[in-house]
């Protein structure tokens, strides 16, 4: 018998995609979402060939490609300016199966709801345990109240309760086995034209700035700085901090954080988590940052997340009530090796972006620039590749 309720926990990009395709294999679904609405959206993001190919699966890729910016091509600079690499808007089109595109993440949440049913989402219902019993499976929510299915996705981000409750020490409340990268990104959107622009890379000593274009005469931008764990900090004075130590760097970087409105800048930790062995046990399963979170050095987080959608949805098609557990553990070995990999050259990314002496970053620096054309674009024709 088919299983006939999902409960999916969290309503962000992993969690929405996740309940739109698995109710076209024939379930309910419920997202359970901690938020009390959907106000809050966050800045922009930027979405990859990859994700593109697991938008089409959703029916989602042409309005989310109406409301995104191409860039034009992938560039890396120092931060004079210099060229470390450039790959034209052409070799990526013809060779790594397109272009990166961003846009403000509320209008890929948009895409999304919108394939949602009326009453889909359960707003204010923040999940704090999970219960297995026989076939039932509950979400624990944090009024006391339990909501019950056949199989329930963690979809709830880097600090998932549904996570700890699987795989977490006695008192884990989501961030137990969290690794502090060193750093943190602050991310911001300035009104700054600048048509033609690539998606951008700058590298200094100790910090990296990124920007890439958005509609509508907008810039989005994310800048990566040290800072010792507990230090990062929203606010007023986020946005002077990054012009000061980011005034020096090449053009157009300091005129578009002229451009930003201050009290829009996010500022967040980064963190990421040594790759599980198991993503799931019975009839849970997790997706996303929940399963496998990663430093956003290479801008694949959205994107493997949506990858996990659709294979997740592919490994439980057809499944009856008593194939569940089966379908979720194929669905994780066919995932957890990519998915890894992205986690790990993430992490030593991020790091490389954070050397600081002026010798590491020369070096650095070198090997970029005598890296063969062929061989980057076999890398991330490789990323960029999902079917």
């Amino acid at each position: 018998m088919r299983a006939r309720r999902a409960l999916v926990v969290g309503a962000g990009p992993a969690g929405l995609a996740t309940a739109a395709l698995l109710r076209r294999t024939g379930l309910e679904v419920l997202l359970l979402e901690r938020a009390p609405d959907n106000a809050d959206a966050g800045t922009a993001l930027t979405l990859w060939p990859n994700a593109f190919s697991a938008l089409a699966e959703l029916g989602a890729d042409g309005p989310v490609r109406a409301d995104s910016a191409p860039s034009a091509g992938l560039a890396m600079r120092t931060a004079r300016g210099g060229t470390l690499l450039f790959l034209p808007p052409g070799v990526l089109d013809a060779r790594c199966g397109g272009n990166g595109r961003a846009l403000p993440r509320a209008a890929l949440l948009r895409a999304l709801y919108d394939l949602q049913p009326p009453d889909a989402i359960r707003f204010g219902a923040r999940c704090v345990g999970v219960r297995q019993e026989g076939a039932v499976v509950a979400a624990r929510l944090a009024d006391g109240t339990e909501v019950e299915g056949d199989l329930l996705i963690g979809a709830d981000g880097i600090r998932s309760r549904v996570r700890a409750a699987l795989f977490g020490a006695p008192g884990d409340t989501g961030g137990g086995d969290l690794r502090y990268l060193g750093y943190a990104v602050a991310r911001g959107v300035a009104t700054y034209s600048c048509p033609g622009h690539p998606a951008l890379l700058a590298l200094g000593a100790g910090r990296q700035f990124g920007l890439f274009p958005l509609p509508e005469g907008r810039m989005y931008w994310f800048a990566a700085f040290a800072v010792p764990e507990g230090g990062a900090r929203a606010g007023p004075s986020c946005l002077p901090f990054l012009q000061r130590h980011f005034a020096a760097w090449h053009d157009p970087l300091p005129h578009v954080l002229r451009a930003t409105d201050p009290a829009a800048v996010t500022v967040t930790a980064i963190h990421d988590r040594a790759p599980l062995r198991r993503w799931g046990r019975g009839a849970v399963a997790l997706v996303g940052d929940a399963a496998h979170p990663a430093a956003p050095a290479m801008g694949q987080g959205t994107c493997q997340a949506l990858e996990d959608a659709v294979v997740l949805a592919r490994a439980l098609a057809g499944a009856g009530a008593d194939d569940v557990p089966a379908a979720l553990r194929a669905y994780a070995a066919r995932r957890r090796r990519r998915a890894h990999a992205v986690t790990v050259q993430s992490h030593w990314a991020g790091r490389l972006g954070q050397w600081r002496a002026p010798a590491l970053c020369a070096v650095r620096d070198g090997v970029i620039r005598a890296t063969p054309r062929s061989v980057l674009v076999g890398a991330l024709r490789s990323s960029f590749t999902f079917g």
